[in-house]
């Protein structure tokens, strides 16, 4: 009897064996999907994280860009490995359309809900979407960490998914978005907490240094000599004003401004009748509390900020970057330098370089001191007060040689590579702002052919020539076309530009005609522009000549002024 129990136990335990044998052994559906994805579905974070490869915020920004028109970057191998796994991420929820829905959305390293809290770049932001495509759920923001699980996306120039096509690097699809319950990461520096903006403003002051120690920090950073002294002075608000004004008075006389502005009025990007020294003086002075003259000698600084707060200083550091880039210029190029006329595009570029320069110094100076670069300023400085609504698409315009301008720098030495060899860049300067967006052009000259439009190119276009000609560029293109298309789009098409030119005749009346001319790689290029060119209520697109690669557009500012002109007459 006694053996009898013995042997049931034995075959009890043989039975529960192979029962436990074969639950561990997966299926071969299951062996195939957890090839294909080693993390099944979890609610807990905490288990998930175990099975889920993750990714995070400084992995994503180890990605160096090469190329500003078609997204290329070169990705570190072990994001190429996740390209299309399931991966794990923990971030803050940002809105792409509304706050309304978040199916799709947007992820980044903190917490950003204020001016001063500046937007991360591109390598710092992950597209998400949640949901089926059409379906009529919506999804809640979330105010505190999320944790994303989903399939991953890295941008190549033959991706063809949502997160390309919406302009990003980096996106996660199908993803599940919950409420992170683990311990808070930290956020991102540069960026407050929601409320904690009056405590930077606040900031403790940095140990003073005197003018010569600070130049000579800069100087050394640039790898370069002083050709003359520079000297820092403190100015009173309206004197600092005034500076700003002269100098854009200087690059933009007085005789064309208002053209000018009626011109960009007519593009679309400014609203009518604006002032176009009165705006572009109250951008500036809505962001610096120091600028460097036109001449390189002298730094001037508001007079009402504390010389040593953390924002203060960095400005400072800033406007004798471009004291010395100013003097480095004149040296190179001569009065060259401060008289480009008739292409806006060629002195933005000029522009791109000083700012790539200057933020680059920023940063380095920023990092060895252990600043934030994106400190708010003291509760001092007191930003220009003048609104002018309707100009977002004229701020991205102004503001697009602050974003190619580090990106140039940084192509071209890398993050910490010594800036001493920019000395010649500085003695040949880029002459366009596509060689800021595709570097690789600069630096080879061969891989494109540019095609410019002579000054007088709409001269017998009328009986008189036109008021003023200037090239609009790839800088003014990408914000054009993006006002009804997204920024992929734009960039997509406008990097095949190969040259262009506006003219622009002003009428007793003060109604306007303007007449665009491009130019593109190929007849293709051509005509894939016509097909994104926004719509105007008074404008006529020339007719295309097959094999072209030219495409041209008369806009009026009033149906009688384009009615001024027969643009189909032989």
């Amino acid at each position: 009897m006694k053996s009898k129990r013995i042997l049931l136990i034995v075959l009890l335990i043989v039975v529960v064996g192979i029962v436990k044998f074969y639950d561990v052994i997966p299926s071969k559906e299951e062996t195939r999907d957890s090839t294909l994805d080693k993390n099944t579905d979890s609610n807990d974070p905490a288990t998930a994280s175990d099975s889920l490869p993750i990714i995070d915020f400084p992995l994503l920004a180890e990605a160096r860009p090469k190329d500003l028109i078609d997204m290329s970057l070169a990705f570190p191998e072990e994001l190429q490995k996740l390209d299309g796994k399931k991966v794990s991420l923990i971030a803050f929820m940002a809105p792409f359309d509304s706050l309304e829905d978040m199916s799709k959305c947007m992820m980044v390293p903190s917490y950003v809900g204020c001016t001063f809290c500046a937007p991360p770049n591109l390598r710092q932001v992950v597209f998400v979407t949640q949901g089926e495509e059409g379906s009529e759920k919506k999804y809640s923001f979330i105010e505190e960490p999320s944790y994303v699980t989903g399939i991953f996306r890295i941008t190549n120039s033959d991706s063809t998914h949502e997160g390309k096509k919406q302009g990003f690097v980096y996106s996660i699809e199908n993803a599940k978005v919950t409420a992170y319950t683990g311990e808070a990461p930290k956020r991102a520096p540069g960026h407050a907490t929601p409320d904690g903006h009056n405590r930077g403003q606040n900031a403790e002051p940095l140990p003073e240094v005197s003018t010569e120690e600070l130049i000579k920090e800069v100087a050394d950073m640039l790898g370069q000599n002083q050709l003359y002294p520079i000297s820092i002075e403190r100015v009173s608000v309206d004197n600092f004003a005034e500076n700003i004004s002269f100098q854009l008075g200087k690059t933009y006389p007085e005789t064309f401004r208002s053209a000018r502005a009626q011109a960009f009025y007519i593009f679309g990007l400014l609203p009518e009748k604006t002032d176009w020294l009165n705006i572009l003086t109250s951008l500036e002075l809505s962001q610096h509390v120091a600028k460097a003259d036109s001449q390189g000698r002298r730094v001037l600084v508001i007079d009402s900020v504390p010389i040593n707060h953390p924002f203060v200083r960095l400005d400072i550091v800033g406007a004798i970057s471009d004291a010395f880039f100013s003097q480095q210029l004149k040296r190179n190029l001569g009065s060259k330098s401060f008289t480009i006329k008739n292409n806006e595009d060629k002195r933005r570029s000029l522009e791109s370089l000083k700012k790539g320069i200057r933020q680059t110094i920023i940063r380095r100076y920023a990092t060895a001191k252990s600043i934030s670069p994106k400190i708010p300023p003291p509760v001092e400085f007191m930003p220009n007060e003048q609104q002018y609504p309707d100009t977002t698409l004229f701020n991205r315009w102004y503001r697009i040689p602050e974003f190619v301008g580090p990106f140039f720098i940084d192509f071209l030495v890398g993050p910490t590579g010594s800036l001493s060899q920019l000395e010649p860049v500085l003695k040949k300067p880029p002459s366009t702002m596509m060689e800021f967006l595709r570097p690789s052009w600069y630096k080879e000259i061969s891989l494109w052919d540019r095609n410019p439009i002579r000054n007088n190119f709409a001269d017998k276009f009328m009986e008189s020539p036109p008021k003023i000609t200037d090239i609009l560029g790839i800088g003014g293109l990408i914000p054009w076309l993006s006002k009804l298309n997204s920024s992929y789009i734009a960039r997509s098409i406008a990097g095949k530009w190969v040259g262009d030119r506006w003219a622009l005749w002003q009428f007793p009346d003060e109604s306007a005609v303007l007449l665009f001319e491009t130019r593109w790689q190929d007849e293709k290029s051509a005509l894939e522009f016509c097909e994104v060119i926004p719509e105007h209520d008074f404008q006529w697109l020339f007719p295309h000549e097959e094999g072209s690669s030219t495409v041209r557009i008369l806009r009026g500012s009033s149906l009688a002024a384009l009615n001024r002109v027969d643009p189909f007459q032989e």
